[in-house]
């Protein structure tokens, strides 16, 4: 437990010290939280064994990702429950110019989870497996043009947990 308070710790000092260095964030209504910037070191750890680059925060891709979390519940797919495609977001935030593509990885977790006695790590670390462990996720987290990485967490009245991983160049 003593590590897992050390790990956390250690992850605060570092969202602080990229918050006073100027960043997006600084300013952002919907910042990354510990589970974000977990999620984010994942893929990038995982991208750098595959020799790609790694991606950078997105406030943009933020904001798309708080938009389709509060879809995912209603409608659970990359249909928005609308009937629209997930890529419609993109232009309801006027950020169509602004990125040549996106993409989103999606997970539901079914099973309770207590987040009063996990570690962000363990509770990201089983979702981000299941993505690896998905050949479509994977591949999706592994491209090689993408650039910019946005992500969220929700956990609705009946307990159910969705992620969101959005990709873009």
């Amino acid at each position: 437990m003593k590590k897992v308070k050390i790990f956390l710790a250690l992850l605060l000092i570092a969202y602080i010290l990229v918050l006073s260095e100027g960043s997006a964030y600084a300013s952002a209504s919907n910042p990354p939280d510990i589970y974000d910037i977990v999620m984010l070191q994942k893929i990038n750890s995982f991208r750098e064994e595959n020799g790609l680059n790694a991606l950078e925060l997105n406030d943009d891709l933020f904001d798309v990702a708080d938009v389709r979390l509060s879809e995912l519940p209603v409608n659970f797919d990359h249909t928005r429950p609308n009937g629209e495609s997930y890529k419609s977001v993109y232009s309801e935030l006027g950020l169509t110019d602004k990125y040549e593509r996106g993409s989103e990885n999606i997970a539901k977790i079914l099973e309770e989870w207590d987040f009063s006695n996990e570690s962000a790590d363990e509770y990201v670390d089983y979702i981000f497996e299941a993505y690896k462990n998905s050949e479509s996720h994977r591949e999706n987290m592994l491209k090689p043009y993408w650039k910019y990485y946005g992500g969220g967490f929700l956990t609705n009245y009946n307990g159910n947990c969705y992620q969101i991983q959005v990709f873009a160049k």
